[in-house]
């Protein structure tokens, strides 16, 4: 399993995601996952159709932000046609997927896109993509990777305490000493 994580293999791993996401969230929860819901390491790498039976064992709905795996199955399984693979997730049971999103959580505008770099300036921004290696904030917000959340998913109340604490960190008068 990639990244260092505390898993004998990658079976161990979604079970205890699944296991997590269960005990924290209920059906009427909404749950973003900022991209890699779905593994693939290219054409010839089919598993993540059977991937997509994790889906009905989820209880909260999902909606998914494409990220980098998403994007190689679009191109390599669906011809590049976004609107077909988004047809068969849903088909699938996923809520909703969205190449980014834009919305207000307690007075803040979110973005939420899968890489980092795709930020979008003016926004309190949602990342995943480097899971545990770049750390949990960034000048323009937070990545919400699971990773950095001890394999658990956000609330919204982990959000906002996160945002606060961020700020208060950048506001540190030792920063206008650098």
């Amino acid at each position: 399993i990639n990244d260092d994580r505390p898993f004998k293999n990658i079976k161990e791993y979604d079970e205890y995601i699944i296991k997590t996401i269960n005990k924290k969230c209920t059906k009427q929860d909404v749950l973003y996952v900022v991209g890699d819901l779905l593994d693939c390491d290219g054409p010839n790498f089919d598993s993540w159709k059977s991937a997509l039976g994790y889906v009905k064992r989820i209880k909260p709905q999902i909606i998914l932000i494409m990220g980098n795996n998403e994007d190689r199955i679009v191109n390599n399984f669906f011809n590049g046609n976004y609107d077909e693979f988004k047809k068969y997730l849903i088909s699938k049971g996923v809520k909703d997927v969205h190449k980014n999103l834009e919305f207000d959580l307690r007075g803040k505008k979110i973005y939420m896109t899968h890489n980092p770099v795709d930020y979008k300036k003016g926004y309190v921004n949602f990342v995943g993509h480097s899971h545990r290696s770049k750390g949990l904030w960034y000048s323009f917000g937070l990545s919400v990777s699971c990773d950095l959340n001890h394999f658990r998913p956000y609330s919204e109340d982990d959000i906002m305490f996160q945002l606060n604490r961020k700020d208060q960190f950048f506001s540190d008068p030792i920063f206008k000493l650098l």
